[in-house]
């Protein structure tokens, strides 16, 4: 039996090395997903995140040279830099959700931040949970960066939620510490 070429070009086949192979295989095994699909998920992700990257001169930064610079800045800079970054985050997010925050787009978001903030994007967090339970997102991050990304992350996440995607901070539950951040939003009231 011969092997049929599919009938159109959005077909793409490549070899792994068989070290990468067993990582795929641990992830899709956790993911409950296939390696196909996991691959497919993983370079469109990549895709997306080049093209914007491209077209707005980003450049990546690694995680012990982010922590120097902020270990440098003063609350008043610091509070500047999480607000600089608020903005770029939601052009970014504004340029893959495409759509405006609602109940309904709520879920989108978060699933896409766990991606975009976890260890498939910018790696910021070890563990992250970013839940969705009737108009309120639950945002729960593990990092090994210290108390000041804890500080940094919380200024940046609160502004970027607040002044972007109309998401009002429950001051009741924030919990920060130098290696967990717990944060609770709400979805602000249509006047």
């Amino acid at each position: 039996m011969s092997l049929k070429k599919p009938k159109d070009d959005n077909y793409i086949g490549f070899r792994l090395p068989e070290n990468v192979l067993k990582k795929l295989d641990i992830i899709a095994k956790q993911e409950r997903k296939s390696r196909g699909l996991l691959a497919k998920e993983g370079l469109q992700e990549w895709v997306e995140l080049q093209l914007y990257n491209q077209n707005n001169n980003i450049i990546t930064i690694s995680k012990t040279f982010f922590i120097h610079l902020i270990s440098y800045l003063d609350y008043e800079n610091m509070n500047k830099l999480a607000i600089n970054l608020g903005n770029l985050t939601a052009d970014i997010l504004r340029f893959l959700v495409a759509k405006p925050m609602n109940s309904d787009t709520l879920r989108q978001y978060a699933q896409f931040s766990i991606n975009f903030f976890g260890k498939r994007g910018l790696r910021w967090f070890n563990i992250l949970d970013i839940e969705v339970i009737d108009s309120k997102l639950i945002f729960r991050g593990i990092h090994d960066l210290q108390e000041k990304f804890s500080d940094f992350f919380t200024h940046f996440y609160k502004y970027l939620l607040n002044a972007h995607f109309n998401l009002d901070f429950i001051t009741s539950i924030e919990e920060i510490t130098p290696g967990i951040i717990h944060l609770e939003f709400k979805l602000r009231e249509e006047k």
